[in-house]
């Protein structure tokens, strides 16, 4: 195991922690001197119940503290392993058309899509890339390729209804496969009840196999299907999504249950361990915050002098 870093020659910013802890102790010796002026020192020090001379160290590592997490972050820090892992980089990509309001699930299927893309992402072992896309009428990229989790299901959270009407399978593809770069091992997971309206068939087909694209389908709605929010009855068309999955090498899911996601994820994962990059900016950057949050307390409570 060994720290990477994307950008090392932020890491020169570290020569700022000798020049912060000399500029506070010049600080200390200054602000001495300046207190001495006052003849009345010994009565406010009793008054205020306060040492005005105490070094307040603790403050000051919640400086140096914050000053490394920020360095850190803008060197991009990332943790290298070896682990067991996917040889796959994925691009979930999720219906958002009118149909996928249907309230065969509860409380419809495009929350139960959301909540099993989800799943997915957590049960995917370490390192892996992840991307995020939604599609009705167009596509539009939520989220780029990312190994973390926590960043990909807040984009997945933020997955809702499309504005254009239709389902256009083949733009969300294309728009996922771009994320890909040169990447060669890919696979896009693709959520939708397949009622494909904008396109056709023979034309996706004829993409992902040119770009070698794996499409694992998931079909979610029940055999009644359900009554979407303009009080119309959407069914699954499974056809569509069995003929992407069959044709490009992946796997076809029917989904009509809530549950039923469980139990189809293992299926889609191959492990296989190699060397993987875990890139640890957004954990720094998290702290950071928290240690401002923390010192901007300190300073208002603890460490402040006059009221």
């Amino acid at each position: 195991m060994e720290l990477v870093f994307l950008y090392p020659k932020f890491l020169n910013l570290l020569f700022l922690v000798p020049f912060f802890i000399f500029v506070y102790f010049i600080g200390l010796i200054y602000s001495k001197k300046k207190a001495m002026m006052f003849s009345n020192f010994e009565a406010m020090e009793r008054f205020y119940d306060i040492e005005l001379f105490s070094k307040n160290f603790f403050a000051l590592y919640v400086n140096l503290l914050i000053l490394i997490l920020l360095v850190l972050t803008l060197s991009g820090v990332g943790v290298q392993f070896v682990a067991e892992t996917s040889d796959f980089s994925y691009v979930i990509v999720v219906d958002t058309s009118t149909s996928m309001s249907s309230n065969d699930f509860y409380p419809d299927r495009l929350e139960a899509a959301k909540n099993g893309a989800k799943k997915f992402v957590n049960l995917l072992p370490v390192g892996v890339e992840i991307g995020v896309v939604e599609f009705s009428g167009d596509a539009r990229v939520l989220h780029n390729l990312d190994s973390n989790k926590i960043k990909i299901n807040m984009a997945i959270d933020a997955i809702d209804y499309g504005e254009v009407q239709g389902t256009n399978i083949y733009n969300a593809l294309l728009a996922g496969d771009k994320l890909f770069d040169d990447r060669q091992v890919k696979a896009a997971i693709l959520i939708s009840d397949g009622q494909l309206n904008v396109g056709n068939t023979p034309r996706i087909l004829n993409y992902i196999n040119r770009n070698r694209l794996v499409v694992n389908t998931i079909a979610v709605g029940s055999d009644e299907g359900g009554v979407t929010g303009f009080d119309t009855i959407s069914e699954v068309d499974e056809d569509v999504l069995k003929s992407l999955a069959f044709n490009s090498g992946g796997e076809f899911f029917r989904i009509k249950d809530v549950e039923d996601f469980d139990l189809l994820f293992d299926t889609l994962l191959t492990k296989v361990s190699k060397e993987v990059t875990v890139d640890l900016s957004f954990y720094f950057l998290s702290g950071t915050i928290l240690m401002f949050t923390l010192l901007w307390v300190l300073h208002n409570f603890r460490f402040k002098v006059f009221p």
